[in-house]
């Protein structure tokens, strides 16, 4: 079955490891435009997740990111979605969601340290300050 790799923001580069796993498979990148429009990002980060996101997916899109996954398959003609886990709150939303009507492989990213799947992480202090240890920070 055709695949199609999901790049997101915690996971933007050639080396993803869903990306790896499926070298050969067209990877894609969404600005999910109801996150941008209520996150606040500045310029200067947003133009760094494109520049990511130039450098390892062969697609950009810009929209609602469940409904532009939904069309890049069709267009692809993939039957799978492969997606590099995340410990994002939107990204388990999005998943689930996906879930509902496509196909997704979730592929582990080797973590650096243990977080549990229920940990909810906003702020990267907090995270660091609970988890650092852990890894020798």
């Amino acid at each position: 079955m055709k695949t199609l790799v999901l790049l997101h923001g915690d996971s933007l580069s050639e080396k993803d490891p869903a990306a790896v796993r499926y070298p050969e498979a067209p990877r894609v990148f969404v600005f999910d435009q109801p996150f941008l429009e209520k996150a606040g990002l500045s310029f200067k980060r947003i133009f760094f997740l494109y520049e990511c996101a130039a450098g390892a997916a062969q697609e950009i899109r810009v929209g609602r990111t469940v409904e532009e996954l939904k069309d890049a398959l069709t267009a692809s003609g993939a039957g799978r979605l492969a997606v590099t886990v995340s410990v994002s709150p939107r990204w388990r939303e999005l998943v689930e969601e996906l879930k509902k009507s496509v196909e997704v492989e979730l592929v582990p990213k080797g973590d650096l340290v243990e977080v549990p799947e229920d940990y909810e992480a906003k702020r990267f202090t907090p995270f660091w300050k609970k988890f650092g240890r852990e890894w020798g920070g």
